[in-house]
């Protein structure tokens, strides 16, 4: 009897260290954003796991997503749709010195070119003063022209900019956005994986 109990016990911390495990290999995202400038109306629902809807009308300018603060070196996956959006893709923020990024869009200017696992990309880079994640400030936007969809490596961008000259400091947000502007109206459902 006292054996089938030890059995029980043993069996049961099996278990437990595995679901524990396997809820932190497949940790949902840990970061959620919306925000606006106050003109137009957003609509934004933080749902469960890595899944957001937003659904927008006559907008200024709004971005809203699900990822990671900070995002690390990680791979950016997603699954889900947005219709309407001005941009659908990987936008982050890094600090020492501020700098703001977009995957998969282009404008400013070229800085070059840089190979990723997701074919080339061109980096282009434009001083903006405006909302940042440190106040109204001026910062650098770094947009990078090529592949836009899900799959996005980080690390790649980021020894992709490094070689180009341009300085990566650390993490802050990434986030599989979402963002419109102009006018614009449109929906979106999302999930990050």
């Amino acid at each position: 009897m006292l054996k089938i109990k030890r059995l029980m016990l043993c069996l049961a911390i099996v278990m437990s260290c595995s679901m524990f495990f396997a809820l932190i290999g497949n940790a949902a995202t840990n970061y959620s954003q919306s925000w606006t400038n106050g003109q137009g109306t957003v609509n934004y629902q933080n749902l469960s796991g890595g899944q957001y809807k937003v659904n927008w009308s006559n907008v200024g300018n709004f971005v809203a997503g699900k990822g990671y603060n900070p995002s690390g070196s990680r791979t950016m996956s997603w699954s889900g749709y947005a219709s309407g959006a001005q941009y659908f893709g990987v936008y982050g923020w890094l600090t020492g010195p501020l700098v703001e990024y977009y995957i998969g869009r282009g404008g400013g200017s070229s800085k070059g070119s840089y190979s990723t696992s997701k074919g080339t990309y061109t980096l282009y880079t434009q001083s903006v003063t405006g909302p940042s994640i440190q106040g109204n400030t001026t910062f650098t936007q770094y947009n990078c022209s090529g592949s836009g969809s899900s799959g996005i490596n980080l690390a790649e961008h980021f020894a992709g900019w490094r070689t180009l000259g341009q300085p990566v400091g650390s993490t802050n947000y990434c986030i599989v956005a979402v963002e419109g502007w102009g006018g614009s109206s449109g929906s979106a459902d999302v999930t990050v994986n």
